[in-house]
């Protein structure tokens, strides 16, 4: 079992500094003239050539893996929007409601948190995880891609708890990245954020306390996950969880229903990066650094402070436009992406129990060729 983890001390947490989301690096793109261009690059009309397995069938399904994100969410492009939306019943608009003569008994805490996991399970998280509320990580403003707008961020005090859930992206399909069919992956990730956060959501409501849902919008998801216990960060800058390792996209929900809280946990994963670095020397921007964790980031893209592995967001950022494809090669390569089966299970057991044997438990990595790019070739006719 993973261990308690004193989550301010591990990364001094408590020096963080203030993060617009403007400044995010897949928001620069559309303000930043440094970067002039680069939207039109990497979001243009693809050709069907074969580049990065950019055929039509690989394209239309990274394409559809996208559409409820894109279409009823639009976490990435600045939420509050259907799915995402602060306080929308649409789901339930010509439904029988729920009496509210008899309301739901939340007077306890812990049960109310079994409920919300179990819901949460149901609508597709593969790991859920409750904090407290922490303005630190709320964005200073919010910005909408659309408009090319900054927003304010205001969430009332009432919301004291963050529900914090992980969605599982398909492990075949993280194997083929850097591809389209890849990609589809991602999108499909990003598209049950919106369904998991969003439908949750809607059952708090029907329970009689509010809900906000949120994907990559509002707040940074990372340090609320790892508070929540969901996992550590790796050097690759990603959550890396238990039994999915980077291999997960990440969500929240802001409350004031009554929870019990979780703890932070740790199982090896610092540890273990210090020795393995394969994320970054198959990084090809070498965007990921092999070197000890800081306090200080690389360009406005970082949110300074913590002590951490600050990953190079310009650097990651010029090979995805380049490439015209999202990379993923750090989640690809990471040592725990690996599909939930006894080997790996237990190799998982040595990793948090014995920290000495990490050089070994790599070598045997790099022997049977884990984290290698598997060939995309015939996918459609297996």
């Amino acid at each position: 079992m993973p261990r308690k983890m004193d989550f301010e001390a591990k990364y001094r947490a408590g020096d963080a500094m203030p993060f617009n989301q403007k400044n995010d690096m897949f928001k620069r793109m559309w303000w930043d003239k440094k970067f002039e261009g680069h939207l039109r690059d990497f979001n243009g009309v693809i050709p069907a050539d074969g580049r990065n397995g950019a055929i039509n069938e690989n394209l239309a399904l990274r394409n559809a893996a996208w559409s409820i994100e894109q279409g009823y969410a639009k976490g990435v492009s600045g939420g509050q929007f259907l799915m995402f939306d602060w306080n929308n019943d649409y789901v339930i608009r010509g439904m029988a409601r729920i009496d509210r003569d008899t309301p739901f008994d939340a007077s306890d805490p812990a049960h109310n948190s079994r409920v919300i996991k179990k819901a949460a399970e149901f609508f597709g998280a593969v790991s859920t995880g409750v904090c407290k509320f922490d303005q630190r990580w709320i964005y200073t403003k919010g910005y909408r891609l659309n408009e090319c707008v900054e927003f304010d961020i205001d969430i009332p005090d009432e919301y004291q708890y963050v529900i914090n859930f992980a969605v599982e992206m398909p492990y075949e399909h993280a194997r083929f990245l850097p591809t389209y069919l890849g990609s589809a992956g991602t999108g499909y990730g990003y598209s049950k954020m919106a369904v998991t956060a969003g439908l949750v959501a809607q059952f708090i409501r029907q329970l009689g306390y509010k809900a906000i849902p949120s994907g990559n919008d509002t707040a940074m998801s990372i340090p609320y996950a790892i508070q929540a216990g969901l996992g550590e960060l790796g050097r690759n800058g990603i959550l890396v969880t238990p039994k999915y390792g980077p291999r997960v996209r990440l969500c929240k929900i802001f409350t004031n229903m009554p929870l019990e809280c979780d703890e932070p946990i740790e199982f090896g994963v610092m540890e273990f990066c210090n020795v393995c670095k394969r994320c970054a020397e198959q990084c090809p921007s070498k965007a990921i650094t092999e070197g000890e964790r800081t306090t200080e980031g690389h360009n406005i893209s970082n949110s300074n402070g913590p002590l951490k592995w600050y990953v190079d967001g310009e650097k990651c950022h010029m090979f995805w436009t380049k490439s015209r494809c999202d990379c993923g090669i750090c989640i690809r390569a990471c040592p725990f992406n690996k599909p939930l089966d006894f080997l790996h299970e237990t190799t998982r057991w040595f990793i948090e129990r014995f920290p000495a044997l990490d050089s070994l438990v790599l070598q045997a990595e790099k022997l049977f060729g884990y984290g290698k790019q598997v060939s995309i070739e015939g996918y459609w006719d297996s």
